[in-house]
Formats: structure tokens, C-alpha cells, sequence
């Protein structure tokens, strides 16, 4: 076979770019989707909403008066844009975990798995 010609290459590279952007697409559509919460911007950090809530449900029962309005906002001012796993890390490095019928868990990550249980419930 020969060289390709430029519109072969474009026809190619155009074809490459809608499977890929078909595939994002798809993925995109087929994810499952929550109610809108007020606290969707720190619930988006989680991979698993659905397993968060049930943490959270738990860390609520032992967490004394949770109020998800006022964690919301300490939770964004703590992460800001920073990384969610430097966060976390740095909640286990001073101490600051939550501990929730045998759960152990940095504190950030408790806190916004208890917000996801709210916006489930």
C-alpha cells in the first residue's frame, strides 16, 4: 500500500478522534446520577458516593451535632484546590481522624462520606 494522502490521514485522525470523544461520551451518560445537594462541588471528590453514604451513615450516628451546612463550608476552606488525597494524608499526619463503629478515617474524609449520606437521605 502507499503513502496516505492528507485526506486519508485527516479521514484517519478524524475517525480516532470520534471513537475516543464517543467513548467519553458514553461513559459520561451510562454514570449514574444523584439529585443535585449544595455540597456536589466536595461530593465529586468521593469514587464511590453510593459506599460513602453508608460510611457516613455510620460516622453520623456517632458524630454529635452535625450540622452539613457549617461542614460544608470548613471542608472547603480546609481543602480549598489542593489535592483531596493531600488533604487526607495530611488529617492522618496531625491526628486528625474520626473513628465510627470500627472505622478509622481521616477526618476530611469522614466528614464529606457523612455529607454524601445527608444528600442520600
Amino acid at each position: 500500500m502507499g503513502a496516505l494522502t492528507r485526506r486519508q490521514t485527516l479521514v484517519l485522525g478524524g475517525g480516532a478522534v470520534a471513537v475516543i470523544g464517543g467513548g467519553v461520551a458514553a461513559r459520561l451518560l451510562l454514570r449514574k446520577r444523584y439529585a443535585p445537594s449544595p455540597y456536589d462541588d466536595l461530593l465529586a471528590l468521593l469514587d464511590d458516593r453510593d459506599a460513602a453514604a453508608q460510611i457516613g451513615e455510620t460516622v453520623l450516628a456517632d458524630v454529635k451535632d452535625f450540622e452539613p451546612i457549617a461542614q460544608a463550608i470548613a471542608l472547603r476552606a480546609r481543602i480549598k484546590a489542593r489535592p483531596f488525597a493531600t488533604v487526607t494524608a495530611e488529617d492522618a499526619v496531625q491526628g486528625r481522624i474520626i473513628e465510627a463503629s470500627g472505622w478509622v478515617l481521616p477526618e476530611t474524609l469522614g466528614l464529606i462520606c457523612a455529607l454524601a449520606a445527608k444528600a442520600a437521605g
